[in-house]
């Protein structure tokens, strides 16, 4: 079986948009959280518009959640749970965090920690665990409440044109977001890819978010081997690369732990 299969035959199981499922254990939340993290990092990056590797900075962070909570709410209106990856989310987040600097991992633990923040500040209750494992007190909450308020309203100033709604005409040029799993060369990426394929994961994230707003431009999000850890836009051919290499150091980090 090709290293990460294992982990991923148990995150498969809550793929299932349509019945969301809590992860069997630690380790299958901690993978599903670093999908769904990677997934909107590598979209909120794109929306910037630089070409080349993702930069994670504070902006694309904060865009992250504003994509995950347009995600959940149109979760919540479909009637499907969004709760479930939400933990997931906060599961990764909190293990991604703890990290020591030396693991090397694709986020950093300040990264991961700044996304934490973010997610508490957008609702302190259901993200208390997330807090709590965090190491985040009653003023530090509150202040990841105030930047996210902050970076709420920078979001909307920047992209309220591109919201979908009754009565809103999306701008020219813009257009959705688009799926797409690569077929790998690589034995060992082989899990990553059929997993994605076969559980739609991403096309169901980027369905809803091709619901609540439409892209500045169309572009697509190519999951594809790319021999690094890295991801990439490239805005010219409208290409968001997201590395299968980049889960996989997330799988094994999560497989390391005890």
């Amino acid at each position: 079986m090709a290293k990460g299969a294992l982990a991923l035959s148990g995150v498969a199981l809550v793929f299932s948009l349509a019945a969301p499922a809590r992860a069997a254990d630690a380790k299958d939340d901690i993978v599903l959280g670093a999908l769904l993290a990677e997934f909107y990092l590598s979209v909120a990056a794109s929306l910037g518009d630089t070409q080349g590797e993702v930069d994670i900075s504070s902006e694309t962070i904060a865009t992250a959640v504003q994509l995950s909570r347009l995600a959940a709410r149109q979760a919540d209106q479909g009637g499907a749970d969004a709760a479930d990856f939400d933990l997931a989310l906060g599961a990764f987040l909190a293990f991604a965090a703890g990290l020591e600097k030396e693991a090397k991992a694709p986020l950093s633990p300040k990264q991961a920690r700044d996304f934490a923040c973010h997610l508490v500040g957008s609702d302190q209750v259901a993200f208390a665990e997330l807090g709590r494992r965090v190491k985040l007190d009653g003023e530090g909450a509150a202040a990841c409440a105030l930047a996210f308020e902050k970076a709420a309203a920078a979001w909307n100033d920047r992209f309220s044109a591109y919201r979908r709604g009754p009565g809103l005409t999306p701008p020219a040029g813009s257009g959705p977001l688009y799926v797409e799993i690569a077929p790998v060369f690589n034995p060992a990426n082989e899990a990553i890819a059929q997993t994605l394929r076969d559980s739609q994961l991403y096309d169901a994230l980027a369905e809803r978010l091709n619901a609540e707003m439409v892209m500045p431009s169309g572009r697509v999000l190519l999951v594809t081997e790319c021999g690094g850890t890295q991801a990439f836009y490239n805005p010219e051919r409208r290409e968001i690369v997201l590395c299968d290499e980049r889960i996989a150091a997330w799988i094994t980090a999560a497989e390391a732990q005890p």
